[in-house]
This record gives structure tokens, C-alpha cells and sequence, in this order.
């Protein structure tokens, strides 16, 4: 018996950027919304991150949290494989990671409500003005998050640079569905993530902010 081929992504006409990538391994290209229980394997609060990287932060969050349920996407697929690697190295079988485009992945891939919570460290900041429409946050992405969280799901984002970190605020408070958490109540909250910690050492100003889903 052969082993099951996954479809080939949609081929783009010739001078054209291929689509973006949201399907999994071995889902047609038309899927709709994600199971996660099925991704899983159970059903329990999940949570995602964007740009998981080596998977630092990810990983410790797995193995602190083994009640929940933890999707790394990643587009970068060396990194995607490490983090693979690691977690599976220490047994974490709460975990997943997958390679695919977090902008295409949030607006088509993920049901209404069905997230715990979203992290989002150190996107990148695109800061030449003609590639700014590469960035991740703008208000389709935005609305696309706040439907995925359930009610008084949490959204954390940190970036080290301020002019993108002041555009995602503006962005994140002109979405209705979101409400900025006050620093007070967050209080001095850290990422654990790789650039996180080079970005400390180096003492470079890092912004940090929370958004619940009303």
C-alpha cells in the first residue's frame, strides 16, 4: 500500500507571488477551519504563538501549562523543524508547530472563539515605507484575531521597535472587539523569548502590551 501524498500547493501564474500558506500538511487547499481537538488529539484551551522562532518561549510555556494545548506557526522552516525537534526531544505532546503564513493562517484557518490566548513577540517590523503592507498587524489582521479568541482572551504583543510597536497600539485599540488590559493589572511581564533575551542584554527599549477579547 503507497503512502498518501499531501496536495501540492496551488501553483502561481508566471511573475506572480504564489498564495499565501495556511493549509497543513495533507489538507486540500480549499480547507476551512482548523479542528484543533483533532490537531490535538483532546480538547482543552489552546494557545497560539506567531513566529514561534527555535520555539524558547513556546516550549517552556508547554511544559508549565501540560493542561493546555500550545500551536506554534512558524514560516520559517528550518526554525519550524527545530522547535519540532526540541519538543519533542523533552515529550511535550501538548505541542505543535507548523509551518504556514500567520496572517492567511488566523483570517481563514481558525474558528470563531476558538483560542485561549495569542502571542505575538517581535514581528517583523518591515520599516522601509514601501514594504510597511508586509507587516502583520493592520486591522484585517486585527479583527481576524479578535474573532479567533474566546471571550476574555488575552493578546500579548512585545516589539523593539517603537514607531511598529506605536502603529500595532494604534491598530489593536481601533478594533472594538479588543480592549487594552491597563499595566497595572499585567504588571512587569517578560516573553522568554530567544530576542527577548539578546534584546535585554544589549539594553535596547522593548514595548510590551496586553488586549483582552470583550
Amino acid at each position: 500500500m503507497g503512502l498518501a501524498l499531501a496536495p501540492k500547493e496551488p501553483r502561481a501564474p508566471r511573475g506572480a507571488a504564489p498564495p499565501p500558506l495556511a493549509v497543513l500538511p495533507g489538507e486540500a487547499p480549499d480547507a476551512g477551519p482548523l479542528d484543533l481537538a483533532a490537531l490535538f488529539g483532546r480538547s482543552t484551551p489552546v494557545e497560539l504563538e506567531i513566529g514561534t522562532g527555535k520555539g524558547r518561549f513556546l516550549l517552556a510555556e508547554a511544559a508549565a501549562h501540560p493542561e493546555r494545548s500550545y500551536l506554534g506557526v512558524e514560516l520559517q522552516n528550518e526554525y519550524a523543524r527545530i522547535a519540532r525537534e526540541r519538543a519533542k526531544k523533552r515529550g511535550l505532546a501538548n505541542v505543535r508547530v507548523e509551518r504556514v503564513d500567520a496572517k492567511a493562517f488566523v483570517a481563514a484557518r481558525l474558528a470563531p472563539g476558538s483560542l485561549a490566548a495569542m502571542h505575538v513577540f517581535f514581528p517583523d517590523p518591515w520599516p522601509k515605507k514601501r514594504h510597511r503592507k508586509r507587516r502583520l498587524f493592520d486591522a484585517d489582521f486585527a479583527a481576524a484575531a479578535a474573532r479567533a479568541l474566546e471571550p476574555g482572551g488575552l493578546l500579548r504583543v512585545a516589539s523593539d521597535h517603537e514607531e511598529y510597536f506605536a502603529s500595532i497600539l494604534g491598530t489593536l485599540d481601533a478594533e472594538p472587539a479588543l480592549a487594552r488590559v491597563p499595566e497595572a493589572e499585567t504588571g512587569g511581564w517578560l516573553c522568554g523569548t530567544n530576542y527577548e533575551a539578546k534584546f535585554l542584554v544589549e539594553g535596547r527599549w522593548i514595548g510590551r502590551a496586553v488586549y483582552r477579547r470583550t
